[in-house]
């Protein structure tokens, strides 16, 4: 189950690193967050590596759109994997802990570029965009009669607020006033 996990948390962190390319802008070449940047740095590196620890393949996928394929060789994760992020880190902590502001930035952005195939990547990956998930959590009340009830609530911005009235008794009508309105000039400009 361990190696399982361990499997599932690089396969995260490459998946991380193809999705951080929504964060980045081609027209001023720059990094819109700095945790996305080092996803995909690391995404490099694990490339870098080599010897078919990592491998990102275009596909065509179910629905006939373009999709990308991470393909990550369990059995080389403890060996060719670790030790490229080792070595990589051991990098990067030496510059730092020399001072060496010059060499470690230029080791870093020599990483952090993103070359012209990554763009064409990045142009998949921003054709698949969807909206960010929200989870909003039921709650539970007792009632009177001893009775457990579960109230649920939608998982959108609405949902959010009321699920804030239920638990808090605060009065959100301005928010919710704010959301429609919000919501109502989307859909005009989405018409426009």
């Amino acid at each position: 189950m361990a190696e399982d996990i361990i499997y599932i948390n690089w396969l995260n962190m490459a998946r991380a690193g193809l999705m951080g390319l929504e964060f980045y802008t081609p027209e001023t070449k720059k990094w819109r967050q700095a945790h996305m940047c080092a996803r995909f740095v690391i995404l490099r590196v694990m490339l870098e590596a080599g010897d078919g620890l990592v491998a990102l393949k275009r596909v065509v996928a179910a629905d006939g759109r373009a999709d990308v394929l991470i393909e990550l060789d369990r059995a080389k994760v403890d060996t060719v994997g670790r030790k490229a992020v080792g070595d990589f880190l051991m990098k990067l902590q030496v510059y730092k802990s020399f001072g060496d502001a010059i060499g470690g930035t230029a080791m870093y952005t020599s990483y952090s570029d993103v070359p012209d195939d990554f763009l064409e990547l990045r142009a998949i990956v921003m054709e698949r965009k969807r909206p960010r998930q929200m989870f909003v959590q039921p709650h539970t009340r007792l009632q009177p009669d001893g009775s457990v009830e579960l109230a649920n609530f939608a998982a959108d911005a609405k949902g959010m607020i009321e699920s804030f009235v239920a638990r808090f008794g605060l009065e959100f009508n301005e928010p919710l006033a704010m959301l429609a309105a919000a919501e109502a000039e989307a859909h005009t400009r989405s018409i426009a």
